[in-house]
């Protein structure tokens, strides 16, 4: 049973607790991976960073990586590499490597860090670590799948009960660049000029509250694939504040996340039942404009089935609605603004392991 205690425990698989490969007593190595059987009814290409399509996908989901942690007293290193789902086993990214040190309730990190914005943001590649076969797109791809940036982050840990804590962290984020395939013909490029920001989590033994914000400016360049490099619009900017909310009740798991920024924002409910090694559960999505008229919305179905306590398999069945814009699909739909084919339903088999 996935206890909500235990996801605040694996926000970072960096802990030795959860290391099964103790190389030292001081260095340990750990690793995740996900795969999938994936297929929808609509040919136009769902879900940015995976496609899928009216064909069966085995790899669209496909994500591997590895963890090498160091601990010394108050002193920590940690390196994670990552084969993304969007990214070929040859273009391993560089998701995070960091040096940290902790001074009583302060623990601060510089290098290369995750972007801590949602929920599921420091365990996001982990899918054995939450209960759906991926983390909700209206949320987890409102910024695109960019998920780490260069700079710093202070955490501040207070127990403000024996069964309550708090943690606020602050982090800044210095020039970055970050590529996005959005779909076959458009590639975006997207430089960070400075980015700040801080999350803030309330965590107790049944319950998980995050409150996020973002603050970032840079320069975007989109490219047409084979065709043309458009100018860079510099100086660009966008603000981002997301709140979120996990509890459990008995056997009973209840999520719910939304985020709004400049131009958009989206939101996600689930609810999940605990039997034995089932957990069957829902999930409603939604996509907003600027004027919070609806885009598109979708709903889940779905089973999480434990079959060891670090392998577990998603059966799942989605439906999707785009209704003023493309929502979950990628490609422009031709002509302009005609939907005759805004609806698909996606089916997926996943299977989540970590080590």
């Amino acid at each position: 049973m996935k206890k909500i205690i235990t996801s605040v425990l694996c926000i970072s698989i960096s802990s030795p607790a959860f290391a099964i490969i103790e190389l030292t007593d001081n260095l340990s190595l750990s690793g995740f991976g996900s795969t999938s059987w994936a297929k929808s009814d609509n040919d136009n290409p769902l879900i940015i960073n995976r496609g899928f399509t009216d064909e069966s996908c085995y790899d669209c989901d496909t994500t591997f990586g590895v963890q090498l942690d160091y601990f010394y007293n108050s002193f920590k290193a940690s390196i994670q590499v990552v084969k993304p789902p969007q990214y070929d086993w040859n273009d391993p990214q560089l998701e995070w490597a960091y040096i940290g040190y902790e001074f009583d309730y302060l623990d601060v990190s510089i290098g290369r860090l995750r972007l801590p914005l949602f929920l599921s943001s420091e365990y996001y590649y982990v899918g054995q670590a939450y209960m759906t076969a991926r983390p909700p797109t209206e949320v987890y791809n409102s910024i695109l799948g960019i998920t780490a940036f260069n700079g710093i982050k202070v955490s501040w840990a207070y127990d403000v009960s024996d069964e309550k804590t708090i943690v606020i962290s602050p982090f800044y984020g210095i020039k970055d660049n970050n590529e996005v395939d959005y779909n076959s013909s458009t590639e975006l490029e997207f430089e960070t000029n400075r980015m700040f920001g801080a999350n803030l989590q309330l965590s107790g033994e049944s319950y998980r509250w995050n409150l996020s914000f973002l603050d970032s400016n840079f320069d975007q360049t989109i490219t047409r694939k084979n065709v043309i490099t458009l100018p860079t619009d510099k100086n660009q900017h966008i603000q981002l504040w997301s709140l979120g909310a996990e509890y459990e009740f008995g056997q009973a798991i209840f999520a719910s996340e939304g985020q709004i920024s400049d131009t958009s924002s989206s939101m996600y409910a689930n609810l999940g039942y605990h039997l034995g090694s089932f957990t069957p559960y829902i999930v409603y999505g939604a996509q907003f404009d600027a004027n919070e008229h609806l885009k598109s919305n979708s709903y889940l179905i779905g089973v999480d089935y434990d079959v060891l306590p670090n392998v577990s398999i998603n059966g799942e069945v989605q439906y999707f609605e785009a209704r003023k814009s493309n929502g979950s699909f990628i490609e422009n739909f031709t002509p302009p603004n005609h939907f005759d084919n805004k609806e698909a339903i996606l089916y997926t088999v996943m299977l989540s392991f970590v080590f």
